[in-house]
């Protein structure tokens, strides 16, 4: 009996704590929940959050083509660009990386290189625009990359890798092949290399016509890094004159190198020079008349003093 009302004790005390120690509710609890029906929403915000979104999804941007291009020299390139969702008010340029030459503007090329060109062509079936950067005749110096860009905001652009081979390089670059001097040659070594071009010292042709300059270099037990032609001076080059062909073998023993020169005119005339890195050079000078030949002059300058000692009559 007296252990049953100890225990209806403890259940009262433990009722009455329990009903005292309950919080009371709180009005405002911290933090407050979010009522998505009673906050209000800034609509101006979004909308323009949207209208930008609409702008970015309207303008162009690059479907996926080939970032390389590889070709032979003398070849023509071909840097493909294709920009999608083409609409007015963009442009498309096309831009030399390493020296930051803007090449075209739209269907305008602003190089003073012929050589450069640009092909647009219309795809309407897949939304598209092809804008193609021709590289005519082109040589190992035109290796590199090249930007094609459209005048967003901000600017997008895609870039296509160069790289054009000279197949000589790549036949020494492969060859097995070496040169070695016989025994009694290493013992008892000839002359230092020299070039030696074909023909008299002074080439006199009719304006119209083509005109070739063979160069040889004997005695090479390794071939020259460097086989290269000059004008008065300077490296004659493909950009210098259209309608030049130069071809080089670069092999040990005997290496060679031709100049053609195709409708020369009286520009044409002047002191040729057939240069290497390991040879003596030699130079012919070059007349073009528009009369029949007159006779050949005699005289062999180097690379390093082009100008002629010989009374030559002026053109």
């Amino acid at each position: 009996m007296f252990n049953n009302n100890i225990l209806r004790l403890h259940l009262m005390l433990l009722c009455c704590v329990l009903v005292i120690g309950k919080p009371s509710p709180r009005s405002n609890p911290s933090p407050a929940p979010w009522d998505w029906q009673v906050e209000q929403v800034d609509y101006a915000k979004y909308n323009k959050y949207e209208e930008e979104m609409k702008k970015m999804l309207e303008q162009p941007y690059f479907a996926r083509v080939n970032n390389k291009t590889a070709v032979k020299r003398g070849e023509v390139a071909f840097l493909p660009c294709r920009v999608k969702e083409m609409n007015e008010g963009y442009t498309v340029s096309w831009m030399r990386l390493s020296d930051v030459t803007i090449l075209s503007v739209g269907s305008l090329a602003f190089s003073s290189d012929q050589r450069y060109g640009v092909v647009h062509v219309s795809r309407p079936r897949i939304q598209a625009d092809d804008w193609t950067l021709l590289i005519n005749t082109t040589t190992t110096m035109d290796s590199g990359k090249y930007e094609c860009s459209v005048n967003t905001m901000p600017k997008i652009s895609h870039v296509v890798e160069l790289v054009v081979e000279d197949p000589m390089d790549i036949i020494m670059q492969d060859s097995p092949y070496t040169y070695t001097l016989p025994e009694e040659d290493a013992q008892y070594p000839g002359p230092s290399a020299m070039a030696v071009i074909s023909g008299p010292a002074t080439h006199h042709v009719s304006s119209g016509s083509t005109i070739g300059l063979e160069c040889r270099i004997s005695h090479l037990s390794t071939p020259p890094t460097s086989l290269y032609w000059k004008k008065e001076g300077k490296v004659f080059t493909a950009r210098d004159r259209p309608g030049i062909s130069l071809e080089s073998e670069k092999v040990p023993g005997v290496s060679t190198t031709r100049l053609f020169i195709s409708h020369v005119t009286t520009d044409d005339s002047g002191q040729y020079s057939c240069c290497s890195d390991i040879a003596t050079p030699d130079t012919v000078r070059l007349v073009v008349t528009r009369a029949s030949p007159g006779s050949a002059l005699t005289g062999h300058n180097s690379c390093s003093n082009i100008s002629s000692t010989h009374g030559l009559p002026a053109l």
